[in-house]
């Protein structure tokens, strides 16, 4: 399950890598034991910004389950443009999936997949 994840991720990740507004992409995909896995990465895209993602994954009864992720889009002077996360918050947000959006927004987000932030990234900056 976890292969295919990873699979399904970089098969995602190498069609954006071919268009004309992704620079560089680095990413790294960890097979653990327990049916567990994590995998990070970062893009660059053509006009300076940046995509940092990471994913620890396990298989909770058949499905591929996120634990812990977090989807970080800079611009090119390394401002936040928007954070999908599910990192616990003190004071409480009273919800764990959520998005940052620039520095001091914070809403209900479900977990996207990287494809979606990707598309979000690539509508907002008007590549597609």
């Amino acid at each position: 399950m976890i292969q295919a994840h990873f699979t399904q991720t970089k098969t995602t990740i190498d069609e954006y890598a071919r268009t004309t507004f992704v620079l560089d992409v680095a990413v790294n995909f960890e097979t653990r034991p327990g049916d567990q896995g994590y995998l990070r990465g970062s893009i660059t895209f053509i006009d300076g910004a940046r995509l940092h993602f990471r994913e620890y994954l396990d298989v909770t009864e058949g499905m591929v389950e996120k634990l812990a992720y977090s989807y970080h889009f800079e611009d090119a002077e390394n401002r936040l443009v928007f954070r999908y996360d599910n990192a616990r918050h003190k004071p409480d947000l009273g919800f764990s999936e959520h998005k940052h959006v620039g520095a001091d927004v914070i809403i209900q987000a479900s977990p996207p997949t990287v494809d979606l932030v990707l598309v979000e990234i690539a509508q907002m900056q008007g590549w597609i």
